[in-house]
């Protein structure tokens, strides 16, 4: 009988039947190599999420504050100029109050003769007042009254015979509802008052009172209701000034009405903390806004610029949705490294148990792995060095074992070679990751600096340079009205170059939301021709647009399906030298709308054909490169297609001409209102 049988003889049984098994997930029942991993997984998750945490309220509160103070340096700046403008009137104002026909007409007055409408002192008076007449105001009532309360001479809407005709002109409507009193304030005798803002047949109306001197005394004053509303151009630099989120609207010091600064009586702000001039309120339909005021000198009036909260925190939100992504990786890694650090502390004692329990069974051949060459000063080193001695003991009472024993060191040095090998591959990785890293943080913080540095003071200088050339400031020559136009030509390319970089990022990000709806395309393609004719006219180019059926109707996102023709045909701009021609088209294939934009450049080299769509990519079409841009346009264009549902080709021979083709899904046809089909 051999002492391998004896000692499987001598091997104890297995627990008993009757003896409860622990439970799987209890932990007490947890063996050390399920323990430690969790343990410090847990402890990496934590202090991560933590740190998580902590940015994402730093970037709140910094996005908080500049949204504050950008609210401010616009509101003082809309302070200044909303004041400059009322000088400049003023100046109209004590014109007319000054002129003679005017004093005429009180001097009559004050014989006790109110000259009649068709009296030649009335007719010139009234001419004197139509100088203050400006559009919108056209039909509204200008007025000159005594100072006792009677009117001598009135233009336009006449409100004598509604129920305040004998209140004085500042506390009447042509509605017949009264008004509150201008407020007086410090100002003297002489001074242009102006009234209060109240809704009137859903416009925002308001007085304006300058009295008539004559030396030092008061002999009447000339009143003039006026309707309250911005030009689109001074809408659009505003919007320009304020970005596309925030809004620019106006209220009463004494009351709580309140106008748009479009002209347009809407719901004043609820729940305000008016702390320091800035607070947060809550707008009808819009939410909660963070607001700034600044206060009309000389008037009852006082700008409130608004920005809601939800657009404030978007772009924290997002830059939080990217660490939380950064973050999930890098603890990822680390619970990996931690589980493979764990398992190589904890693997040779599972080892040393797992051997035991075989000799314990009788399998003598069996041996702790011990690298040679290495000094066995560790616990777990000794005692496997032990072990094996005590194998190698046994093992010589069985000498038919000795070969495996020697394929058993072969082996051990071979995973030894694995070992280091696997070393250096994790090193490389660690280093790749964090080159990764290191990338996309150079990434966010790229895109920060274009989103916060580069777009706020290129919308300043296009806004300071449309204000410039309104002559607010002063009297503009021909050749600065050219030097502002080359201004703001290169501050809007500048604007497109970053806005083209960030679509890009958000596209990459998969953050570009569609709306997709059934669009008629011939009002689209018909639409675009006024957006690129500058430039079309600028390089002499043809452009036609080929009539499209109005019964076709594309399923896709109007804005992304103008934003895709607009890229293509500035493109086509941009590579068709001048006196070419650049056709606009569309039609149908195999159930699928097709629109194309078709060229009489110099083509694209067939080889260069499937690279033009590659974001950063620009294809040489001739040998001097006079071309804007960062080539970017393609790129976009064919991922917006895509989101669309949609592909983006192109076919071109060099030096004929290129033709770029948009496929879209087809959508329903709708019936116009009156059509009896």
């Amino acid at each position: 009988m051999s002492v391998s049988s004896a000692a499987a003889r001598a091997t104890p049984t297995s627990a008993s039947p009757t003896s409860p098994a622990p439970s799987k997930w209890r932990w007490s029942s947890w063996s050390l190599t399920r323990k430690l991993p969790v343990l410090t997984a847990t402890i990496v998750v934590v202090v991560v999420a933590t740190l998580l945490l902590l940015t994402y309220d730093a970037l709140v509160r910094s996005r908080m504050d500049a949204t504050y103070d950008r609210l401010r340096r616009v509101g003082r700046q809309l302070v200044i100029n909303g004041e400059q403008n009322l000088r400049a009137r003023a100046v109209t104002y004590r014109q007319v109050a000054n002129d003679s026909a005017v004093r005429a007409a009180l001097r009559v007055a004050e014989q006790g003769t109110i000259p009649a409408e068709d009296d030649s002192v009335a007719r010139a008076a009234g001419d004197a007042l139509l100088r203050l007449r400006i559009l919108p105001d056209s039909s509204l009532p200008l007025e000159l009254w005594t100072t006792d309360g009677r009117r001598v001479v009135h233009v336009g809407q006449d409100v004598r015979g509604d129920s305040l005709s004998d209140l004085r002109p500042e506390l009447r409507t042509s509605s017949g509802k009264p008004v509150t009193e201008i407020p007086t304030g410090r100002a003297g005798p002489d001074s242009i008052q102006y009234g209060a803002m109240y809704a009137s047949g859903g416009r925002v109306l308001f007085w304006t009172v300058v009295p008539v001197m004559s030396g030092t005394q008061r002999v009447g004053y000339v009143a003039q209701q006026r309707a309250f509303s911005a030009t689109p151009q001074a809408q659009a630099t505003v919007k320009e000034l304020l970005g596309n989120d925030a809004a620019l609207n106006l209220h009463n010091v004494a009351d709580s009405f309140w106008s748009s600064y479009a002209g347009e009586p809407i719901a004043p702000l609820v729940g305000v903390d008016t702390a320091a001039g800035d607070f947060v309120g809550q707008r009808r339909g819009v939410g909660k806004v963070i607001a700034s005021e600044a206060k009309v000198s000389g008037t009852p009036w006082v700008f409130s610029l608004e920005a809601p909260v939800t657009s404030v925190l978007l772009e924290p939100r997002a830059t939080l949705q990217r660490l939380a992504l950064i973050s999930f990786l890098i603890a990822l890694a680390g619970v990996a490294a931690v589980w493979l650090v764990s398992r190589r502390i904890t693997r040779p004692l599972v080892t040393l148990t797992s051997v035991s329990e075989a000799i314990a069974r009788g399998d003598y051949t069996t041996r702790m792995a011990q690298p040679s060459g290495e000094r066995t000063e560790n616990e777990v080193a000794r005692l496997s060095a032990t072990f094996n001695r005590m194998a190698d003991e046994i093992e010589s009472s069985h000498n038919e074992l000795e070969q495996q024993v020697e394929e058993a060191l072969a082996v051990s040095q071979q995973l030894e070679l694995t070992n280091e090998e696997l070393q250096r591959i994790s090193a490389d990785a660690r280093e790749a990751r964090d080159a990764a890293q290191q990338a996309n943080r150079a990434k966010s913080d790229f895109l920060a600096v274009m989103s916060h540095e580069l777009r706020t003071p290129l919308n300043a200088i296009g806004g300071y340079a449309d204000i410039l050339k309104l002559g607010i400031h002063g009297e503009v020559n021909e050749r600065q009205k050219e030097a502002l136009d080359r201004i703001m030509r290169s501050q809007q390319m500048l604007l497109s170059l970053i806005n083209d970089v960030l679509n890009f990022a958000k596209l990459d990000a998969g953050q570009v939301q569609y709306r997709m709806d059934d669009v008629p395309v011939r009002e689209v393609l018909a639409s675009v021709e006024p957006l690129v004719a500058p430039q079309l006219q600028a390089k002499q180019l043809r452009f036609s647009v080929e009539d499209c059926d109005p019964a076709l109707v594309a399923r896709a996102d109007s804005e992304k399906l103008m934003q895709v023709v607009l890229n293509l045909l500035s493109n086509a701009i941009k590579f068709t030298p001048p006196e070419g021609t650049i056709t606009l088209s569309c039609d149908t294939e195999n159930g699928w709308i097709r629109v194309l934009v078709r060229d009489t450049g110099v083509g694209i080299p067939e080889d260069r054909l499937d690279a033009i769509f590659d974001p950063f990519v620009q294809v040489d079409r001739a040998l001097n490169r006079p071309h804007e841009g960062v080539g970017l346009g393609l790129s976009i264009s064919r991922d917006l297609a895509q989101g669309m549902g949609g592909t983006l080709s192109v076919d071109s021979t060099a030096g004929e001409g290129s033709t770029f083709t948009l496929r879209l899904r087809r959508g329903l046809v709708h019936a116009k209102e009156g059509d009896p089909s």
